[in-house]
């Protein structure tokens, strides 16, 4: 009985690595792949927002005069992709691994040989969100503005091998204009807080 107690243990901890890093690895991969669609799924549907959510005016002569963003439209699209995320990943919150013996015991020359074995897991999620902005030079007084959202999704994950916490985080551009003629020098961002719904807004230069 002693002996099987050991070898059942020893087992334990040879596939306890293999383990979570499949499962850390299909966690990651769920979150992103969740995020990819939901975002992609929301810029669609307020497509209006973020058409009108960089505002560019020209002087008379055709000289840049200012670039303002649209705070109002930014942070609506925001908090609708933040909350969609989280809801989306709420009803993932289970999955399963199937790994090859050979692989789960973790010996090189038995990799992806024999059965499949199925291990259950569950995670937790939080989604934070911020946005910024971005200004690239694209060519001769040319420069792309670009507002982009910033998702941070943190995991607890608890498997058969034990908890752990992993995390991934990814860029969206939700709108972008391309600048003609010299940008204001004055051109700038002003940070707010995450503390209240509106969190980061953009304030906005002009040249006189």
């Amino acid at each position: 009985m002693a002996l099987i107690v050991v070898f059942v243990l020893g087992l334990y901890f040879k596939c306890r690595p293999t383990l979570t890093a499949f499962a850390e690895s299909q966690a990651v991969w769920i979150a992103t792949k969740t995020a990819n669609q939901t975002v992609a799924e929301l810029l669609e549907r307020h497509s209006d927002l973020c058409q009108r959510m960089i505002q560019v005016h020209y002087k008379e002569n055709q000289e840049l005069s200012s670039v303002i963003p649209d705070s109002a439209a930014i942070n609506t699209v925001r908090t609708a992709i933040t909350e969609a995320t989280m809801d989306e990943m709420e009803k993932l919150s289970s999955f399963s691994v199937s790994i090859p013996t050979g692989t789960l015991l973790g010996f090189d020359w038995l990799s992806g040989w024999g059965p499949l074995v199925s291990f259950p897991i569950s995670f937790t999620s939080t989604v934070l969100s911020d946005v910024s902005s971005s200004l690239e030079a694209v060519g001769i007084n040319q420069s792309a503005y670009r507002v982009l959202i910033h998702l941070d999704i943190s995991l607890y994950v608890v498997t058969p091998g034990g908890r752990f916490s992993v995390g991934t985080q990814m860029s969206y551009p939700m709108a972008e204009v391309v600048l003609l003629g010299e940008v204001p020098d004055n051109l700038t961002e002003v940070y707010g807080d995450d503390q209240t719904l509106l969190g980061k807004i953009f304030d906005y230069g002009t040249v006189e």
